[in-house]
């Protein structure tokens, strides 16, 4: 009420003093406005001229750096902001020109340590982290060049004593092993990371921890142990948000586990809700693998009812065409936008099954080399399928008979000599059908399916009951 007072009585009473109080303090802040504009007028400059079209990455490159070695070391709050920008350009410009060892020493080399020195630590740790993520995306086959990165940053930290910076980076570390297959020392890592982890615990971060060391022990083929780091990730996503793309990411995992262990129906509904999810955020690089997941599970799905199929081994192919016809898996709109060599390659693949012909699935898997033998899970599930196919169609040949020529069996079916007859004593061996492979003459002789003597089942059964008896008392 008193400055309201005043401000009534000041234009009558020229005596009042208290409108130059008033006003003084908002032209000083006007005034330290226009100095602040000015002081960093260079700095605007230098980046708007390193940001001009007609600039190529190495003629970038000196602008930026001049612009984050200035002699006056200015970091207000608009300084500061300029300089992360010109942070974030100079790497994109290395990455261009593939300057890899600068890109090593950008954060902690001379270039950027006023900068990381006279900014708060949460600034720091949001530009480290979004420096790591430029990286990746610019040079993602520089595996080697993030490793280095990465730890350099680490040892930075230590140093500094910035704890969860540290297990930021530790964690892409850990990814960035994965990518080069050093299980090894990614599990080491993981594992160390962990029960720090646990200790503070930090949702967020075990989250994404926890799947890494799931996609690590499917790397080394330890399903049972990737289930139960995957359990692990889900838990502790049931307790915070959890963005789309991870999310999508634990989907895209689950559907991986039960893709391995035969449960197809089920994997592919993981990679729906995968895919769906990374379709809305339109994320095409990662949408793609989940929509081959989908089809490849149709795939194995359909194949596996038609051909009658156990997880012991094959029966024939006693059914219609009409429970092998996958055809119509995607939805126009999926076909229009994901369109390319990859939805034909598993097109390709699906027609060929569907007609179960070897020498068709054989020529799309020459075809479309790079696209289906590229993903592990995707190769290694082809080749079960070019398995099942040819104990399939070879059952179907030598079924009408009891004694046949392998060569003839080779001819039917468009193989060569050895590979079949190879393929046919594993069938006998591995209890697919009863016969002998009779190399003098080159034939096969199959005998009829007998009912099992269960005398010696059970006297085997009996055998090992009274082991275990004795063994009790004594």
């Amino acid at each position: 009420m008193a400055e309201e007072d005043a401000m009534e009585v000041d234009p009558t009473t020229e005596e009042n003093a208290t409108t130059p109080e008033v006003t003084k303090p908002v032209d000083d802040d006007d005034d330290d406005d226009d100095d602040e504009e000015e002081d960093i007028a260079d700095l605007v400059d230098l980046l708007e001229s390193s940001e001009e079209t007609t600039k190529s990455a190495a003629d970038r490159i000196p602008i930026l750096s001049s612009l984050l070695m200035e002699p006056k070391k200015r970091f207000g709050s608009k300084a500061t902001s300029l300089k992360e920008r010109a942070v974030y350009s100079l790497t994109r410009s290395y990455c261009e020109t593939q300057q890899y060892p600068q890109v090593v020493d950008v954060l902690t080399g001379e270039i950027c340590h006023d900068f990381f020195a006279n900014i708060t630590k949460a600034k720091c740790a949001k530009v480290v982290r979004q420096v790591l993520d430029i990286v990746c995306s610019l040079a993602p086959n520089e595996l080697i060049m993030q490793e280095k990165i990465c730890n350099n940053i680490i040892a930075w930290t230590k140093a500094e004593k910035r704890t969860f910076l540290r297990q930021r980076v530790e964690a892409k570390l850990a990814s960035v092993l994965f990518e080069q297959d050093k299980y090894g020392p990614a599990l080491a890592l993981i594992d160390r990371l962990l029960v720090e982890l646990k200790k503070l615990d930090d949702k967020q971060l075990l989250v994404e921890t926890h799947l890494m060391e799931s996609k690590i022990h499917f790397g080394l083929q330890n399903v049972p142990k990737a289930k139960a780091a995957l359990t692990a990730s889900r838990t502790c996503a049931n307790a915070i948000y959890v963005a789309p793309g991870l999310q999508a990411s634990i989907d895209s995992m689950s559907g991986i586990l039960h893709c391995e262990e035969g449960d197809y129906d089920t994997a592919h509904s993981y990679f729906l809700e995968a895919f769906e999810q990374l379709d809305q955020l339109n994320d095409r690089e990662k949408a793609v693998p989940c929509l081959k997941y989908m089809m490849l599970c149709r795939i194995l799905d359909s194949l596996t009812r038609a051909l009658k199929l156990s997880a012991k081994g094959g029966v024939g192919a006693r059914s219609d065409r009409s429970e092998v016809d996958i055809s119509g898996m995607l939805s126009g709109r999926q076909g229009v936008k994901y369109a390319g060599k990859d939805i034909e390659a598993m097109s390709a693949i699906a027609a060929a099954a569907s007609r179960r012909s070897l020498k068709e699935f054989e020529e799309v898997l020459q075809k479309y080399n790079s696209e289906l033998q590229d993903d592990l899970l995707i190769k290694h599930h082809l080749h079960i399928l070019n398995e099942q196919l040819l104990e399939s169609n070879l059952i179907r040949i030598i079924e009408p008979y009891s004694c046949v020529e392998i060569s003839h069996i080779a001819e039917l079916i468009e193989m060569s000599l050895p590979v079949v007859e190879k393929k046919l004593s594993q069938m006998i061996l591995d209890g697919k059908f009863n016969g002998i492979l009779d190399q003098g003459k080159g034939q096969l002789v199959v005998y009829e399916e007998s009912e099992k003597d269960m005398a010696m089942e059970k006297g085997l059964q009996v055998i090992e009951n009274m082991d275990k008896v004795i063994s009790s008392l004594f």
